[in-house]
């Protein structure tokens, strides 16, 4: 699938896997759409569908190593959607680093200034797993 989108964001146009002659231009309406900032995506799945869900960020409670992470958005994606969304995010990020520079994930190593400029999240699951949380503990809630 090849996934066009032109600078305002207005239009795609896509080619069919099975049919690479067979063109569809769509016409993006965003009338209804709700912006979300997120400093924080937590990622849960089951064998039907994958679970996104977006926060500011984690605040600290007066309980010891417990921070909580109030859920401003979420999206739930069939398993399909949830590849093509990745590759896309992955191919995106591509882009930005060749650009900008390699954006450095873990807190620690950004404090120590060793990405300028670089900003990005940790990744609370494991590597490959079905669900983490990726994100930073900053942010206002």
């Amino acid at each position: 699938m090849n996934d066009q989108i032109d600078p305002n964001g207005q239009s795609s146009e896509i080619t069919s896997p099975t049919a690479q002659t067979s063109k569809v231009q769509i016409r993006i309406d965003e009338s209804q759409a709700t912006t979300y900032y997120a400093t924080v995506a937590r990622v849960t799945s089951s064998a039907e569908e994958l679970v996104i869900d977006f926060s500011e960020g984690m605040r600290p409670t007066e309980q010891a190593n417990v921070s909580v992470m109030k859920i401003g958005a979420r999206i739930i994606l069939n398993p399909w959607a949830a590849k093509r969304l990745a590759i896309s995010l992955g191919q995106t990020v591509h882009r930005y680093e060749s650009v900008y520079g390699e954006l450095e994930i873990d807190p620690r190593k950004r404090a120590k200034g060793k990405t300028p400029g670089a900003s990005g999240g940790t990744n609370g699951g494991a590597p490959g797993g079905p669900g983490g949380t990726v994100g930073g503990t900053g942010g206002k809630n």
